[in-house]
């Protein structure tokens, strides 16, 4: 089962669920869901699963269908894909963002060389970590801080005012709920790109929290969410490709899921460490970026994203194409108090 979630023409938020080419609006009908959130937590979804909502849902009455693909591309006037998973409106932070890295051979090594480029030490760090991993250690994992700088399909990253190189991560994504029997759920999968100031991370590792944070779209996630039932995530295709000005200047491809990690009990491996700590709490929602197979080192682009640029991911399993365009900071003046005191 594939879900979207968007918005109509006068910016009400709607849950659907895909069919073929048609999106069901299970906003619609009597129960009047709004997100995939509403279906777990209001509409029995902790009791009787995500998929079985559903179903019961779209079964009640004789509900509107949409054209999919005019949702995708977003035109004026039409309803617009957002991000496929959130928080309720009153409390974005209802939905967790956290991330994994050095996940993948081919990005622990990248990293850790981009690492003695910029200081001119052996780092180490990245090379330590897959080892340690590897090994049944514990997987690097951090979050993002503000649920609401994680944008959806079609819509704007930033590329921050000091950035050094920002590049793209391909990355799965995993979906969690508590159920009301207080356990851990896995109700689905979508794609993710997870920006990176690479520039300021390879300079000093210490700098991760700024080169993953920032305002106004530090990552994306979408377009679909497919459910637990339905995907198997234990060999995935991704690729991203990334045009400017109408050519293409980057593309690569890789290998994700179960079997690309790098850790004894591979995905349950990042669950339990990051469960075990950090509990769940009743009526939120939780999303796991993988860590990425895919990695552009300066060679490949040397100046990173720049403002403008188009960039299509692709994930296999019934996923789909996210894509995205790289914008400016917006101006802020909030500095000038303070530089008038320092």
């Amino acid at each position: 089962m594939k879900l979207v979630q968007f918005q109509d023409v006068e910016d009400r938020n709607h849950v659907g669920w895909v069919e073929g080419s048609s999106v069901i609006d299970l906003t619609a009908g009597e129960a009047n869901p709004d997100s995939v959130w509403s279906l777990y937590y209001e509409n029995g979804g902790d009791v009787d699963g995500l998929v079985s909502v559903v179903r019961r849902l779209a079964s009640q009455s004789e509900l509107p269908r949409l054209d999919l693909s005019q949702i995708l591309a977003a035109g004026e006037g039409r309803p617009r894909l957002i991000k496929p998973v959130s928080g309720p409106t009153v409390n974005p932070h209802g939905l967790q963002v956290w991330l994994a890295g050095v996940t993948h051979e081919d990005s622990a090594k990248l990293r850790e060389i981009e690492a003695r480029q910029a200081t001119g030490d052996p780092v180490n760090v990245y090379d330590l970590k897959y080892r340690e991993c590897a090994a049944g250690g514990r997987p690097e994992l951090f979050p993002k801080g503000d649920p609401d700088s994680v944008v959806g399909h079609g819509e704007g990253l930033v590329r921050p005012a000091d950035t050094k190189r920002l590049v793209p991560e391909t990355e799965l994504v995993s979906l969690y709920g508590l159920n009301r029997y207080g356990q851990v759920e896995r109700l689905g999968y979508t794609g993710g790109n997870d920006l990176t100031d690479n520039g300021i991370e390879a300079t000093n590792p210490l700098n991760l929290p700024q080169a993953k944070n920032w305002s106004g779209g530090c990552a994306s996630i979408g377009p679909v969410l497919v459910t637990a039932d339905e995907f198997d995530d234990h060999d995935v295709t991704v690729s991203c490709e990334i045009e400017r000005k109408g050519e293409r200047v980057g593309f690569k491809e890789g290998k994700t899921g179960r079997e690309s990690l790098n850790m004894p009990e591979k995905l349950f491996h990042m669950e339990r460490t990051l469960f075990s700590r950090i509990p769940m709490k009743p009526g939120s929602l939780l999303v796991l970026y993988w860590g990425t197979p895919i990695v552009f080192s300066d060679t490949d682009l040397a100046d990173g994203l720049q403002v403008g640029d188009q960039l299509r991911l692709h994930f296999s399993g019934g996923i789909g194409e996210l894509r995205n365009h790289i914008l400016p900071p917006g101006p802020t003046d909030q500095l000038e108090l303070l530089r008038a005191r320092a």
